[in-house]
C-alpha cells in the first residue's frame, strides 16, 4: 500500500527559497535541483522508511526521520493511522536543522491564555493529526457527529478554515486544548454565534478524560473571552443524555435555563441548555 504525502507550507517555502536562491546563477539547474528533491520525496510513498530516524522526537503523535536528498535534509513523520508521510521542513545539511526543528514546534504555538496546566492556541496545519485522531473517539461519534473526521484531507479543510475563521468577525472561533508538561493535544473549546447569541463549546479526547481538563479549559476560555470581548453572556448547550457535558457546565457556573425536545446538530433530540452571566 502506498503512503499519501502532504508537503507543508514551510517544506513549500524551504522549495521555493532554494529554487530562488539556486536561480540567481542558474534558472534551469535550480529545476532540475527541485525535481531532484521531488524524486526523493516521491520514494517515500512506497518505502517510507528509507531515512534515518530521529531518536526523542517531541513530535510525539508521528515516528519522525530524515532523507539525504542532494544537499538537502527532508525531515519527515510517518503516520502509520493515515499511511501518510508528512513533509515538516526541507533544509540545507549544512544548518543545524535539529535546533530548527525543534524551535519551529516549541515555536508553532500561537497562544491566546494559558495556566500552570494547559495553553489554549490558535490551530495551525501541523496540527492536523492531531485533530483528526481526536475527532474519532466513540464520545465524539456518539454526541456530536458533525465534528467527526473520517479522514486528514477533510481534517485539512476544516483546519483550513477554522485558520480562516481567525480574522472573521463571526467565527466560529476554535482553539486548540494543548498539555503543557509534554505538548500534547488533548481537544479544544470554541465559541459559536447562534441565534441567541454566542454559545461556547469543547471537546477533550477520550483519552484525555477524567483529569479535569474539560473543566480547566472551558475555566481558561471564560477568562479569556471575559478579558478581550464586551459579551456580558455565554450559553452551553449539550444532549441531556451526556451527563460528563452537563455535570462541566455545572462546575463552570451557567444555569439551567431548558431541558427538554430542541435541534441539536440538525436534528431533535433532547438538549440542555445553560447560561452564565460573564
Amino acid at each position: 500500500m502506498n503512503y499519501k504525502i502532504i508537503v507543508s507550507k514551510h517544506a513549500f517555502f524551504d522549495l521555493s527559497e532554494i529554487k530562488q536562491y539556486i536561480s540567481l546563477d542558474n534558472p534551469v539547474l535550480a529545476k532540475a535541483y527541485i525535481e531532484r528533491i521531488l524524486s526523493k520525496v516521491e520514494v517515500l510513498q512506497e518505502f517510507p522508511r528509507c531515512g534515518k530516524a530521529i531518536k526523542n522526537s517531541i513530535m510525539n503523535y508521528a515516528d519522525s526521520y530524515y532523507l539525504l536528498a542532494v544537499n538537502h535534509i527532508v525531515i519527515y513523520q510517518i503516520n502509520e493511522l493515515a499511511k501518510c508521510i508528512y513533509i515538516v521542513r526541507i533544509l540545507s545539511h549544512f544548518q543545524d536543522w535539529k535546533n530548527i526543528i525543534q524551535k519551529d514546534i516549541v515555536g508553532r504555538l500561537s497562544p491566546i491564555i494559558q495556566n500552570e496546566r494547559i495553553t489554549l492556541s490558535k490551530m495551525d496545519e501541523n496540527m492536523i493529526f492531531d485533530i483528526w485522531k481526536n475527532s474519532l473517539d466513540e464520545d465524539n461519534r456518539k454526541y456530536v457527529p458533525d465534528e467527526v473526521f473520517e479522514s486528514l484531507e477533510e481534517t485539512n479543510d476544516v483546519v483550513d478554515q477554522i485558520i480562516k475563521n481567525y480574522e472573521a468577525k463571526d467565527g466560529p472561533f476554535v482553539y486548540a486544548v494543548i498539555r503543557n508538561e509534554d505538548g500534547a493535544n488533548l481537544g479544544y473549546v470554541q465559541l459559536v454565534k447562534i441565534e441567541d447569541g454566542w454559545e461556547i463549546g469543547y471537546h477533550i479526547a477520550k483519552r484525555y478524560t477524567n483529569n479535569g481538563y474539560a473543566t480547566d479549559s472551558l475555566k481558561l476560555f471564560i477568562k479569556y473571552i471575559k478579558e478581550n470581548t464586551k459579551l456580558n453572556e455565554l450559553y452551553g448547550i449539550a444532549l441531556a443524555a451526556n451527563k460528563a457535558s452537563t455535570r462541566v457546565l455545572e462546575k463552570c457556573g451557567f444555569e439551567l435555563i431548558y431541558n427538554g425536545p430542541g435541534i441539536y446538530q440538525g436534528k431533535k433530540r433532547n438538549i440542555v441548555k445553560t447560561i452564565k452571566k460573564i
